[in-house]
């Protein structure tokens, strides 16, 4: 089933208009996040993106995240699940911004 889901995300994201998403945007939108959930048991308000990945879960060598539409996949599953409220186009941005600091995969499949 997740298999499923993330390739009709990534079949999603990647139909439509084609922009050129801002990896400076992205990064504001990924420092931004704050979200109010429980995690481990506790009340947090100060929920991020590495609450539960820390930059070595970006770049460890077993990584699922292996093309762009599979990043793309991944931030919109955490925007989704998480109910972070980014709009396609910041999914875009913070993909971007991830590919530029972590991942240097290529945009154009």
């Amino acid at each position: 089933m997740k298999k499923i889901l993330l390739a009709a995300t990534a079949i999603c994201l990647t139909c439509g208009p084609v922009l050129a998403a801002d990896p400076d945007t992205g990064k504001e939108l990924y420092d931004e996040v704050q979200i109010e959930r429980t995690y481990q048991g506790e009340h947090r308000t100060d929920i991020d993106c590495e609450t539960c990945h820390d930059t070595d879960f970006f770049t460890r060598s077993d990584s699922k995240v292996t093309t762009y539409a599979k990043l793309e996949a991944m931030v919109e599953g955490c925007n989704t699940n998480l109910d972070v409220g980014w709009f396609p186009e910041d999914v875009a941005d913070v993909a971007a911004y991830m590919n530029r600091e972590f991942y240097q995969l290529s945009p154009a499949e």
